[in-house]
């Protein structure tokens, strides 16, 4: 495992993010949702930000955190494209009904254990 503060952490950030849009985007349905979903990494990225900002540490020093995030939102979706896909056309075609209604989303099952697997081992390297 490379040093908290070294510049590979940038390339493992870089290749998360995309990991994450490559696993996210196949199950989006229309223009809309892929821009969305494609701003995820962004929006991950100033919540890091202000983590470092807050705790008086490097960004750099951040980005494990960072990339186990984005690695468990990509590895909660994987095996579930159809039911995803299934449920965004359901998502785009009833926009203001709650989730609950809609078909089954068996990721979120898969995101609760796989979230804090990848992070707690993430925020104890960075603390």
């Amino acid at each position: 495992m490379p040093d908290k503060t070294s510049p590979l952490w940038w390339l493992f950030a870089a290749l998360s993010a995309a990991a994450f849009i490559a696993a996210m985007v196949p199950g989006m349905v229309n223009r809309r949702q892929k821009i969305f979903v494609s701003n995820g990494p962004a929006f991950t990225f100033l919540v890091l930000l202000g983590f470092a900002g807050v705790y008086d540490k490097s960004v750099t020093e951040w980005l494990p955190v960072y990339s186990a995030v984005l690695i468990a939102c990509a590895l909660c979706v994987v095996g579930h494209w159809k039911a995803m896909r299934t449920f965004m056309t359901w998502r785009a075609e009833n926009p203001g009904k709650p989730d609950n209604e809609g078909p089954d989303t068996p990721w979120v099952l898969q995101f609760i254990v796989t979230l804090p697997v990848c992070l707690i081992p993430a925020i104890l390297y960075v603390l």
